[in-house]
Order: C-alpha cells, then sequence, then structure tokens
C-alpha cells in the first residue's frame, strides 16, 4: 500500500470566530493510498483536518506521513486489516487528524473493491441521517444579520449559534429574531467559554427562547463540581465536544453532560467514532457528528455514521468558498449520502494549493 499526501488551503465564505480564535482560512491535508488487487488498483481518499487546539497542523500532519513511509508502516496492509492498523496507530501517540485520514482512505478503499457504499458495509439506511445544522460564528452584530439572512435564504432551518463573547445576549436576540421558533431550530455552542453561575443564567434564557441544547459551555478548567452543578440545574441538554475525545472520555462524560459531539479529528478515525456510538448508548448518551473546516471529502466519510446518531454538524464545507470535493448533497439542512463505492466522493475542479 503507498501512501502519497498533500496540502490543501481552503478559504472560508465569511471570517469564522469562536470563543477563542477566528479563521478566514483553513489548511487541511489531502491522503491518497493506493493499493492493488487481483490485477486492479484502487486508490482510497482521505482527508486530514487538524486543530492547533489539539496540537495539531499541516507540518505535523505531514510529518507523521514521513514517518509512516519511512517506517513501512502501512506497506503489508491490506484495506480489511483495520484492527492491526488500530493495534500499529496506538503505538503512535498523538496525531489524531493525520490518522484519522489514513482510518477513512482504508473505508473507501473497502467500498470501492466490494463496489459497495461504505454505509452499505455497515448496514445502515441512509434515510435515518438527521438534518444538519448550519453554523452561525461570533461577530458584530451587522455581519451576523448578513450571515443568517444568508443561512435561511439557502434553506437552513436547523442554526448553530456560536456564542462566548462579551455580547452574547444581543448576539443570540438578534439572531432568534430572525428565525424564529418553531420554523428554525436552534442550538447553541460556547466553545468552553462561560463559568459555572454565568451558564446558569445564561441557559435559562437559551431555554425560554426554544434552543435545542447548549454544547461545552463551561471553562475546561471548571471543576467537577461545576459540571455536577450546572448539570442539576441548567433547564438544557449539555452537549461535550472539547471534554470528548475517544472512548475512554465516555464514562466521564456520562456524568457531566447528556450528549456528545464526536469529530474524526479527536477520533482519530470512523473505527473509534464507531467504538464511541456504541459506548455512549450504553451510557444513554445522544450523540452528534460534528466537524471543524473542510472539504465534503470528509465530512461525506465521517457522515457515513449519520443514521446511527441523533444529531449532525456537518456543516464544514457548506462554510467554505470553494470545496474541492463532491460527496453528501444538502436541500436546506437535509443532506443525501452518495450511492458511489466506498466513501462515495469524487474530485471537482482543483482549488486551493
Amino acid at each position: 500500500m503507498k501512501l502519497q499526501a498533500r496540502p490543501l488551503d481552503i478559504p472560508y465564505e465569511f471570517t469564522f470566530t469562536i470563543s477563542r480564535n477566528s479563521h478566514s482560512t483553513t489548511t487541511t491535508v489531502i491522503v491518497e493510498l493506493t493499493h492493488s488487487e487481483n490485477g486492479q488498483t484502487f486508490v482510497g481518499m482521505g482527508e486530514a483536518v487538524p486543530s492547533r487546539f489539539y496540537g495539531e497542523d499541516a507540518e505535523s500532519v505531514l510529518a507523521f506521513y514521513d514517518r509512516l513511509n519511512r517506517e513501512q508502516v502501512l506497506a503489508d496492509l491490506t484495506p480489511f486489516d483495520i484492527q492491526k492498523l488500530q493495534a500499529r496507530f496506538e503505538a503512535l501517540d498523538g496525531n489524531m487528524a493525520a490518522k484519522s485520514a489514513i482510518d477513512m482512505a482504508f473505508y473507501d478503499l473497502q467500498g470501492k473493491i466490494l463496489n459497495r457504499p461504505v454505509w452499505q458495509l455497515w448496514g445502515l439506511d441512509p434515510a435515518k441521517a438527521p438534518k444538519s445544522s448550519y453554523t452561525i460564528g461570533i461577530a458584530d452584530l451587522d455581519t451576523v444579520k448578513h450571515k443568517t439572512e444568508v443561512a435561511l435564504s439557502r434553506g437552513y432551518d436547523v442554526l448553530k449559534v456560536k456564542l462566548g463573547s462579551p455580547n452574547d445576549v444581543e448576539l443570540f436576540e438578534t439572531i432568534r429574531r430572525m428565525a424564529p421558533h418553531p420554523e428554525i431550530t436552534m442550538r447553541v455552542d460556547a466553545n468552553a467559554a462561560w463559568d459555572v453561575d454565568d451558564a446558569i443564567e445564561i441557559c435559562q434564557l437559551l431555554h425560554e427562547n426554544h434552543v435545542e441544547f447548549v454544547e461545552e459551555p463551561l471553562k475546561l478548567t471548571s471543576s467537577p463540581d461545576d459540571y455536577a452543578k450546572l448539570k442539576e440545574n441548567s433547564p438544557l441538554p449539555l452537549m461535550a465536544d472539547e471534554s470528548c475525545h475517544t472512548l475512554k472520555d465516555i464514562p466521564w462524560c456520562a456524568q457531566a453532560f447528556h450528549a456528545i459531539n464526536l469529530k474524526h479529528t479527536k477520533t482519530g478515525g470512523l473505527t473509534e467514532a464507531l467504538r464511541m456510538v456504541h459506548a455512549a448508548r450504553a451510557h444513554n448518551l445522544t450523540i452528534m457528528l460534528g466537524g471543524f473546516g473542510e472539504t465534503s471529502l470528509s465530512i461525506t466519510a465521517f457522515a457515513q455514521l449519520s443514521p446511527l446518531v441523533d444529531y449532525c454538524d456537518l456543516d464544514g464545507a457548506l462554510l467554505m468558498a470553494e470545496d474541492a470535493y463532491e460527496g453528501i448533497t444538502f436541500t436546506g439542512s437535509r443532506f443525501t449520502l452518495p450511492n458511489r463505492p466506498g466513501l462515495g466522493v469524487i474530485p471537482r475542479a482543483k482549488v486551493g494549493a
């Protein structure tokens, strides 16, 4: 099996701001795994979406792939050697985004060899996929109004609002007036911005305005008592994102939250995410699939799991000014998985670097 990788620079449609940073572009890394079998050559694709918050960037991802090639970590594997791949990755610390792209490329190869979509290999029904939200990032009021107008004009009826700025209440109330209940479902993501007393107060306001749930409300320095206090007093379901990375985090999240947000950049790929879905169900947690700024390649890969979850936030490619790949297709907030072999993703005209 041969590994090739290249960086891809993608501009956002609007500057994207959350409680801790802003971006106008993002850089992902595109992976291609070439495998020959029975006289045929197949190419599996994946996308690493590194986050500096989790200790990765494009340079570290490419360095990890150089190491895999030097040490021939993948050379003797077939696309069906997922357990062997996971064992080898467990011996290499970190680099979860980099590992994720390899993992999804293995599944892409499996489906292409068997001439079946990945969701079909797993026995899933794509009609069971929930709607996806569209994210409104933090900005000044005029920009927030414009972003909301654009979202509504494109038919998105599930909005995820980023909070965690000094004018949270004004931003939220502005969007809610433009996107009234019950026509528009609204979710809130604080990206670990609030202390516990502020979170309780804001959650009450959000509840009164029919918000569905609030994601990662507390600062990551909060104590276990803070999490317990918020869970006891919040009228809204609480969802873990920055607090939930891999399978080992599920028991803690079941104590402090009602739901978890899975992202392949955190889980290291579809394999671990699938494990986490089943563990979360055993702990009575509801589940959302999420992501970062990325193309339809990795969005479509992670969406293969969508029939198994309760919520989706798979708008990463929708937030980009241009998309290098064709995969899932949106009609408003509803999306359709492709019925092509593997991940079902095909390249568009080349963009970025």
